[in-house]
């Protein structure tokens, strides 16, 4: 393997609908239950090997509440995968999606990037106040990947879905030697 390359993957969204611990799972690491807001933006990283070489990737984690927003600008700076991040039982987040897509437009134009779409804490299906159809319409309606997960007991959906979106960029934007 050669030729190391690196993505950068922004996770957006209200505050609580769970980035963090989307976040900290695909790392490998325990969910917990009771996770303290972010309030600035903090990142992980890691590799995945695709097509014979090593691409390594940082995972931003960036604040949910508005008035964080202005520092997470800085922080999609040349990101590469965005990924808006809702929960399933609250509509306002799902509501939110639209400006959290012209936040990504605003800063990031229109340059190669890819946006993935994931409807967290669907552990919490007593409470859901989206259906799954409008869910559905919604990501079909912005032309995106869309995954329904649950940090809290799917301990691998985010992971893949986040691997299919490496796999999409990586095919579609990096140059083939």
């Amino acid at each position: 393997m050669s030729d190391e390359r690196s993505i950068k993957v922004v996770l957006l969204g209200e505050a609580g609908v769970g980035k963090t611990n989307l976040i900290r799972v695909a790392m490998g690491k325990p969910f917990e239950k009771e996770e303290n807001s972010t309030i600035s933006s903090t990142f992980f990283e890691n590799e995945v090997v695709l097509n014979n070489k090593k691409y390594s990737y940082c995972l931003w984690d960036t604040a949910g509440q508005e008035i964080y927003r202005s520092l997470n600008k800085i922080f999609m700076k040349e990101s590469k995968i965005v990924i808006i991040v809702f929960s399933i039982d609250s509509r306002q987040s799902f509501d939110q999606i639209d400006f959290w897509l012209n936040y990504i437009k605003e800063i990031l134009g229109n340059d190669n990037y890819i946006i993935g779409l994931v409807g967290n804490k669907s552990d919490l299906f007593l409470n859901q106040q989206i259906s799954e159809k409008e869910m559905n319409k919604k990501a079909e309606e912005l032309q995106v990947k869309f995954k329904i997960t649950s940090a809290a007991i799917d301990k691998v959906g985010f992971k893949e879905f986040l691997e299919d979106l490496l796999k999409e960029y990586i095919n579609k934007y990096s140059p083939q030697d």
